[in-house]
């Protein structure tokens, strides 16, 4: 192949110069059959959804597939045995990995295919690098094992393709302890690989660090039909406390799962952006219901769009639990379509490219152009100690319920928002106005299940400075803002005023509960499985008291949220929901307000709190009991996240096949070369204690001639084949025959064995 100055598009000197040799058969050579002509009628290269142009941007990084139609002329029945062998070429060097071979040829071509059937088309999986110009070169019948009248037409180039930098998206869940409906829903249906599947499939980051909240999950003993606001307050609370605790990084976004459907409206987000969303585990829905209620996080409103193109979900992950096809119809219905069925829905463009666009999945200098690091990237500047008001907007009476005002430390204040239609100012004991800004509640009122349908009620969430200019708010008032003509602030819907007296808080204590049951633990020393805090709080007022509860691991240096609104004096978690203390330095703190005053206690000692646990280690692709034939581009797909490490660098992924023995490191590993068989594959998770975890899944191989040594395609491996090999010597290409990246003596000898 050649190169043109300038233009750098791929001259075809000599059609036969493609791909290798691993198995020779007879019915190789007897499966020739005359034809008329083939061609490339047609390359889609995609991640999900793809404009007939192919302009759609492309993120580097991902499982990407690119669809291939086969034009057959000259006769009026199909084409049986026809492949075909892609080449990817970055900056005008041959990718890793390339020559990429189908994941389902030979396949017999129709005269007029249909991408809406996946065997129409030739289909081939790779993960490009970062790059503004990657060209995808295809050939179909390249080593000339269906006669044809011509095959100077047989080489189709796709050129100058964009694979743009994006990062790791953080997002933290939490199963919702929903005690009127089942108490915790199932931790497999949840759990990276499977909760987060359609997500996956539709939003393209550089990946997604989808984990477990290391808080405790949040307990909710009241009608989630009546309470959904408080729901999303808390998780919203817990989002944006993480940020100051033992080091952990504040995610992007925070989904709650609730047991079964309970809630009317399938789920909700926090508002339209948003960062806290909460949905269902029913079977038929949750996996869709995920997707739908980030996309209101990310920005996006419900619409009717259907797909329009057909959409392909790459990495099949919504194989599992409904055996949703890989190819997904036009008709199918966009994401941000309310009330759907997981099996009804995909992608179209605009929710599609609003991910990619959206500023959260961007890349930024601390990047150095890779895929991001796994978390998130909420500027810090002007963090300080806040007062969080929350609070519950009834749109139809035009009042707000405000819950009590509690202080957090670092943590970045509301920004103003100009299409707000509430008003949230505090002023200090003089009445003077310390701070104002306007937040909309306005944008989730709409039901996620029947979009004839709004919500009454939907959350109230603001952070506003606890001290300006030295002078401490002391109260809250809550306005609507433009309402019925107004332009500016009008009726007040609530208020808070801080009492003569703050709260009296003392005696907190922590308890192992096995311990006090008399049952025996691993370690006496330490805390484990069930423990308990309880303290003591008054109030001179009488005043109703609501407590937060913050846990340190390193002797009070950084506070980690344990729970949030807590309304009694005792509260009981598992040890194991939290990280392990730093040597015996475990404290606990209690933080109680009456409204807006605050007092805290701490613990009077320090204790040794539990043992690290292994990281949380997931297989997100491929399923278990998946097939491909020899030669295919197989993507492997993991995840790991520790309480302690948090996202665990690509070094502590380590994956092994049963057959073939170490397969590679990292959240992602591309593997051609798979022997013929089946495959039990474990990914294995280390963290930095040398604690690990191991998820395996079980993949077959099945045999393929997929690359026959006759290089030059004439019918013949000899003297021209060998003269190809050693000219790439060393490098990689089509004469790569054993498949690991590298031409060298293995490759000869291949070649030397089917000499002819």
């Amino acid at each position: 192949m050649a190169w043109t100055n300038g233009s750098r598009k791929y001259i075809v000197t000599m059609q036969h110069s493609l791909q290798r040799a691993v198995i020779l058969s007879s019915s190789f050579w007897t499966s020739i059959a005359l034809a008329g002509d083939l061609s490339v009628a047609g390359i889609e290269i995609t991640q999900g959804w793809q404009d007939a142009s192919n302009a759609t941007t492309l993120v580097a990084k991902n499982a990407t597939a690119v669809r291939v139609r086969i034009a057959v002329t000259g006769q009026t029945t199909a084409q049986a045995n026809v492949d075909a062998v892609l080449r990817i070429y970055s900056n005008g060097v041959e990718i890793a990995g390339s020559p990429v071979y189908s994941t389902n040829g030979p396949i017999t071509a129709p005269i007029t295919p249909n991408t809406a059937n996946i065997n129409d088309t030739l289909n081939f999986i790779c993960l490009p690098p970062q790059s503004n110009d990657v060209d995808f070169v295809v050939t179909v019948n390249p080593f000339r094992t269906v006669v044809e009248t011509n095959y100077a037409n047989n080489t189709f180039a796709l050129n100058n393709r964009v694979f743009a930098c994006r990062k790791m998206v953080d997002i933290a869940y939490t199963p919702v302890n929903y005690t009127l409906g089942g108490g915790l829903p199932s931790a497999t249906v949840i759990e990276p690989g499977n909760g987060d599947a359609f997500l996956r499939g539709i939003y393209k980051t550089g990946d997604w660090n989808y984990h477990r909240s290391p808080l405790a999950p949040p307990i909710l003993s009241t009608d989630i039909n009546s309470t959904s606001s408080t729901l999303l307050n808390t998780l919203s609370s817990i989002r944006q406390t993480t940020i100051p605790a033992a080091g952990y990084q504040r995610p992007e976004f925070i989904y709650g799962w609730l047991p079964g459907n309970p809630f009317s409206g399938n789920g909700q987000a926090i508002g339209i952006p948003g960062d806290a969303a909460f949905g269902n585990t029913e079977n038929s829905r949750y996996q869709r219901t995920f997707a739908h209620e980030i996309g209101h996080c990310w920005g996006l409103s419900h619409n009717t769009s259907l797909l329009g193109t057909i959409g392909f979900d790459v990495e099949h992950q919504l194989r599992d639990p409904l055996n949703i096809a890989q190819v997904m119809p036009t008709t199918k219905k966009d994401i941000m379509y309310a009330g759907l069925l997981t099996p009804e829905a995909w992608v179209a463009s605009g929710s599609y490219l609003d991910c990619i666009n959206d500023a959260r999945s961007a890349c930024s200098a601390v990047d150095g152009g890779e895929n991001g690091s796994g978390g998130a990237t909420d500027a810090m500047d002007g963090a300080t100690s806040v007062l969080r008001i929350t609070g519950v907007h009834d749109h139809v009476a035009r009042s707000v319920q405000l819950d009590h005002a509690m202080t957090n430390e670092l943590v970045v204040p509301t920004a103003d928002n100009p299409r707000g239609n509430v008003l949230v100012e505090s002023f200090n004991a003089d009445g003077a106005l310390l701070s104002a800004v306007r937040v909309d509640t306005r944008g989730c009122r709409e039901s996620c299940r029947d979009p004839r349908h709004a919500h009454r009620q939907t959350p109230l969430f603001v952070n506003l400075p606890r001290w300006v200019d030295g002078r401490e708010a002391a109260s809250i008032v809550v306005r609507e803002f433009g309402a019925r003509g107004v332009s500016g602030p009008s009726r007040v819907l609530a208020s808070l005023v801080r009492s003569q007296h703050a709260p009296v808080v003392d005696s907190l204590e922590l308890a192992s509960i096995a311990v006090a049951l008399g049952q025996a633990v691993p370690n006496p020393s330490a805390m484990h499985g069930p423990v308990r805090l309880t303290w003591n709080a008054t109030d001179l007022d009488g005043d109703t008291l609501v407590s937060d509860l913050l846990y340190s691991p390193d002797g009070g240096n950084a506070w980690l949220p344990v729970a949030v609104g807590v309304q009694g004096t005792t509260f009981d978690f598992d040890a194991a929901d939290l990280p392990a203390s730093r040597g015996a330095s475990a404290r606990f703190r209690v933080r109680v307000s009456d409204g807006v005053h605050t007092s805290e206690s701490e613990t009077s000692g320090a204790s040794y709190f539990g043992n690290s646990a292994p990281p949380d280690v997931h297989v997100i692709g491929p399923n278990t009991q998946t097939t491909f034939p020899a030669g295919a581009t197989v993507v492997l797909h993991g995840s790991a996240w520790d309480i302690d490490d948090q996202l665990l660098p690509e070094s502590g992924l380590t994956w092994t096949s049963s057959r073939d023995g170490a397969l590679g490191s990292g959240r992602f590993v591309v593997r051609r070369n798979l022997t013929v068989g089946t495959h039990v594959v474990t990914l294995r998770g280390t963290d930095s204690g040398g604690l690990f975890t191991e998820k395996t899944i079980t993949i077959s191989v099945t045999a393929r001639v997929y690359n026959n040594g006759d290089f030059d395609g004439n019918s013949n491996v000899g003297a021209e084949d060998l003269a190809v090999l050693l000219n790439s010597w060393g490098g990689n290409g089509i004469a790569d025959l054993d498949l690991d990246g590298v031409v060298g003596p293995a490759d000869l000898s291949m070649l030397l064995g089917a000499w002819n």
